[in-house]
């Protein structure tokens, strides 16, 4: 079976999975934070270098993942309990490369992938062709678990207004409790002194997105003196998914001010108007990687309304 195919079936099970509450009856909760990832058996470092891998579009450079490494043998006690585990074996026995995934094994949320080879040298090839789409399948499990916690506690007032405002269903984490309203505009922050974590949406047309972005942000995100404003810094990636969605990761700035950070941006084109759902944070005193996909994994959730 084609890998990519075997990975988009193993994505949907565990976006069936992750979101059901009858395994997490029955196993203690896994350890370790999100974006940590335990290798059984990587002898050559080869998928360390893919997980860690810097993420795309963050100020600094930050890995993908925080990889830990250890022997087969190794993999016992606590180590059996972190919330992601990829395990790599030789079967001699084995006609070709196989993967699989399990979750909630001996805890949850936990996932456990499996890459097993005939050789070692079939593992390093298959590795270096399809590492980058195994990272891929773990961040979206990550951002599926970060959009169920994110279920458990509703912003029910943020989330109201969205809807009322542009028609769309999307959940918005409970911390971001101010908000700023302007035409076709909606900014929602944490308002945080350290860690300032944000979402806008915002209406814009088929146009030039970087321009009609810094448009926007001049009208409606101003600094505390006159002439400050936020603009596009840099666009770092644009990527398509499925349905004509579109991801876009860059930085911003502030026109006049030392102020800066990552952002992103994504929208599902339908009509003449788009409606972009963004996250942006400032937080030049830590690291960034959690913060901007915990705000990416709720612009996901954003639909349509009938």
């Amino acid at each position: 079976m084609n890998v990519r195919r075997l990975l988009s079936l193993v994505v949907l099970a565990a976006m069936l999975l992750l979101t059901s509450c009858k395994n997490s009856m029955f196993r203690p909760a896994s350890y370790g934070r999100a974006y940590e990832v335990v290798v059984v058996g990587d002898s050559d470092s080869l998928l360390y270098n893919v997980l860690s891998a810097p993420i795309v579009g963050l100020p600094q450079a930050e890995p993908s993942f925080d990889v830990v490494e250890i022997a087969s043998e190794k993999l016992q006690g606590d180590s059996k309990m972190v919330r992601n585990i990829v395990v790599l074996s030789i079967n001699q026995r084995q006609k070709g490369v196989s993967i699989s995934s399990r979750q909630n094994v001996y805890a949850q949320p936990q996932v456990i992938v499996t890459v097993e080879a005939p050789s070692l040298q079939k593992l390093k090839a298959f590795l270096e062709k399809e590492g980058q789409t195994l990272r891929n399948y773990l961040t979206k499990v990550e951002l599926h678990r970060t959009q169920a916690d994110i279920a458990k506690q509703p912003n029910a007032k943020a989330e109201a207004t969205i809807r009322k405002m542009f028609g769309i269903a999307m959940r918005v984490p409970a911390d971001l409790t101010a908000s700023r309203v302007g035409k076709d505009f909606l900014w929602l922050s944490n308002n945080a002194l350290s860690g300032m974590v944000n979402i806008c949406l915002y209406s814009i047309g088929k146009g030039d997105f970087r321009q009609q972005r810094d448009s926007v942000m001049r009208r409606n995100i101003l600094g505390e003196q006159r002439g400050m404003y936020m603009r596009t810094a840099s666009i770092a990636s644009v990527t398509r998914g499925r349905g004509n969605s579109v991801t876009v990761r860059g930085l911003w700035e502030m026109k006049n001010d030392a102020m800066g950070g990552a952002f992103v941006a994504y929208w599902q084109p339908k009509g003449n108007r788009i409606v972009v759902a963004e996250a942006f944070v400032y937080a030049p005193e830590t690291k960034k990687r959690n913060l901007v996909r915990r705000l990416e994994a709720a612009l996901y959730t954003r639909n349509k309304q009938e």
